[in-house]
């Protein structure tokens, strides 16, 4: 039976925000790179808060991707934070066993 990571023929890279200055500048943790498919996508998501957010792309990867991270999408400059994409919603697929396969991030 084929994986759905078979499909993931695309580069991300991520990294986690891990504090926030005095200033609100905020600091990322190591640059990781992982394979996924990204697909643009118009879907209305509701996030943790209940704000609605209209998606423009989903993400399927199978790192370990949170809300707490910042993703570069292929052809993106990781240089630049500006550049960087926060999640809005992130959907794990689980098989039989309760192992996480793949997950699904919505930007």
């Amino acid at each position: 039976m084929a994986s759905p990571s078979d499909t993931f023929r695309q580069t991300i890279t991520y990294a986690v925000l891990t504090r926030r200055d005095a200033y609100g500048k905020p600091t990322l943790g190591p640059q990781a790179t992982a394979r996924a498919r990204v697909q643009p996508s118009r879907r209305l998501i509701r996030d943790a808060n209940g704000n609605e957010h209209l998606a423009a792309h989903v993400v399927y990867t199978d790192a370990p991707v949170t809300l707490q991270h910042r993703v570069w999408l292929p052809g993106e400059d990781v240089a630049d934070f500006n550049h960087a994409r926060r999640p809005v919603a992130v959907d794990e697929s689980v098989d039989g066993v309760g192992v996480v396969r793949f997950r699904k991030v919505w930007f």
